[in-house]
């Protein structure tokens, strides 16, 4: 899925989730959203790492406790990006894909293929 389609069913769900919980999707809510998910990120890796109370989880609960955290982030990093009409493939490609040309074969020893662009 790309992130134009990822984007788009995100936002449907958000919609559907502000709806059934009476929010309004304001800018700073996303915002703070963002930050609240990944607050929980770093509580479930702390969870995940062993640096956390013990929460009473199995080891795959906590690993999918963590996986969960981590879809949430991203999810709620799309809501943003869209809402600030920010183009993340043009921003990637400006920001972190510009270091293209210094790959290296060790720097891609274990990366599935990335499509030949490498």
């Amino acid at each position: 899925m790309d992130l134009e389609n990822l984007s788009d069913e995100v936002e449907i769900i958000s919609r559907v989730y502000a709806r059934v919980h009476g929010l309004e999707r304001t800018d700073d809510w996303l915002v703070l959203k963002l930050h609240e998910e990944v607050g929980e990120l770093t509580q479930a890796f702390l969870s995940l790492s062993g640096r956390s109370r013990d929460r009473g989880l199995s080891d795959d609960e906590t690993r999918d406790a963590f996986r969960g955290e981590v879809a949430d982030a991203l999810a709620q990093l799309l809501l943003v990006a869209r809402r600030f009409d920010v183009d993340l493939s043009e921003e990637l490609e400006r920001k972190w894909f510009r270091w293209r040309h210094l790959v290296q074969p060790e720097d891609t020893a274990g990366i599935r293929d990335v499509g030949g662009s490498v």
